[in-house]
């Protein structure tokens, strides 16, 4: 995945949207399978709010976060310094890791594989560092699953645009649907898939136009008081945790 083919791009308020996310509201399907020691990858891992959340899960144990995007890192990298906690951010690509076969003891991946023109080559790197019996969380958006109310047609249109957008760039906004498949395909045994829902409206008050554009999101609407006035949005996430046979 190349920078330019990450759809929601990487300003400002993108990013803060992104560092709310934590590893117990985003991982939390994944957390329980995790034990202390373990060598964990956070693949795509954004500012790296949720690989903070993995590596408090496996302490003593490390945590590496990779993502294509370097600038992201730096709060998460001061949070970590002030927590002792063993994370490295690296910027590498996906379908291409810098590591050696059988080196990471679990993966976790979070709203990559959407992006990805090849995912079931990203889905095969991801299978060859993983040791004889690790294991692999993915969670992925189904932007068909999306729920919008608004009074007019503007949130709706602002959706249609977004995931014309998407699929232009090569990736696939139904992917996460999908999980199941694509791992199996991918030689992982495949022990469960889940399915859940975001509420964002009240996000989509705090965030710039560039991510609330989405949704045709007006400042006018986002400076609101009322909460009626903003559009009710919720995404759809698809979850599947995997083995390595």
């Amino acid at each position: 995945m190349e920078k330019g083919s990450y759809t929601p791009g990487y300003s400002v308020p993108v990013l803060s949207f992104m560092e709310q996310r934590t590893a117990e509201s985003h991982a939390g399907f994944f957390l329980p399978q995790l034990l202390p020691g373990w060598r964990v990858l956070d693949a795509g891992c954004g500012p790296g709010s949720i690989t903070l959340g993995l590596a408090r899960k496996v302490a003593p144990g490390r945590v590496i976060g990779i993502d294509i995007e370097e600038s992201q890192f730096a709060k998460a990298r001061e949070q970590a310094r002030q927590e002792g906690l063993d994370i490295e951010f690296k910027t590498a690509n996906i379908s291409h890791l810098p590591f050696g076969d059988g080196y990471f003891d679990a993966v976790f991946s979070h709203a990559v594989l959407q992006h990805l023109t090849e995912p079931e080559a990203g889905l095969a790197e991801l299978r060859r560092v993983l040791k004889p019996g690790g294991m692999i969380g993915v969670r992925a958006g189904d932007m068909g699953g999306t729920l919008i109310d608004a009074e007019g047609d503007e949130a709706a249109q602002g959706l249609a645009a977004y995931l014309a957008k998407s699929e232009k760039s090569g990736g696939d906004p139904y992917i996460g649907r999908k999980l199941g498949r694509l791992l199996r395909k991918a030689g992982f045994q495949v022990e469960r898939v889940t399915a859940s829902y975001e509420v964002i409206t009240e996000t989509l008050r705090q965030i710039g136009p560039s991510l609330a554009a989405q949704f045709a999101v007006t400042e006018k609407e986002r400076g609101s008081a009322v909460e009626n006035d903003l559009p009710f949005v919720a995404l759809a996430w698809c979850e599947a945790i995997g083995r390595v046979l």
